[in-house]
């Protein structure tokens, strides 16, 4: 069997100064650019999903190891119930929940401060590859939230989650200060740091 195989020559690598990025790759995005390519694809790349039981905190600490602001809430059968975000756990919800049962911090579990699928909206994946990201930002501003989730159908018509579009991710590939898109007055104030950089 071995003998199938050969014996591949390695080589010298002193000369090499770069790593590759799938961002290198990427032609430059604008905002015109389509918005399918400010949005994590869910074909591409595996949700960062947590437990609805799991405490609030651990929640967090899950959020920092996978350099994510927001999870996906499952239920016991693994089903998606809702989204938990970092501003939802340290900010007033979890404080909130605390006074109002009169427990303490470490008995607060996500399913107690999520936000459940049926106070959430989506677009479609349809929408999506009809829009840019001009149109995304736009939708960010107008909601305040920082992101939007993306349904489609499965080839059995099943809906699903198949990706999320995060306000950081839009303000990172387009180059400009994550807070720019929601201080601006306008949106025409957006479109010129995008083309001219620099603040507001």
């Amino acid at each position: 069997m071995l003998e199938s195989f050969r014996h591949i020559r390695l080589q010298e690598i002193a000369d090499v100064k770069h790593l590759l990025s799938p961002e290198q790759l990427q032609a430059p995005i604008s905002l015109t650019s389509p918005s399918t390519d400010v949005m994590t694809d869910f074909e591409k790349v595996d949700p960062v999903k947590v437990s609805q039981e799991v405490q609030v905190d651990e929640a967090l600490e899950w959020m920092k190891n996978q350099h994510v602001r927001l999870l996906f809430a499952t239920d016991k059968n693994d089903a998606f119930s809702g989204v938990i975000t970092s501003r939802d756990i340290m900010g007033s919800r979890v404080m909130s929940y605390m006074q109002t049962h009169g427990i303490p911090r470490e008995y607060v579990l996500v399913k107690h401060v999520m936000v459940a699928k049926e106070q959430l909206q989506a677009l479609t994946f349809e929408q999506l590859q009809h829009s840019k990201i001009g149109d995304v930002m736009l939708t960010l501003k107008d909601s305040g939230e920082q992101h939007i989730l993306v349904i489609d159908e499965g080839l059995a018509k099943v809906k699903r989650i198949r990706g999320i579009i995060s306000a950081s991710d839009v303000s990172r590939k387009l180059k400009i200060g994550f807070d720019i898109m929601y201080e601006a007055k306008s949106f025409a104030e957006i479109e010129r740091v995008v083309t001219h950089g620099g603040g507001i």
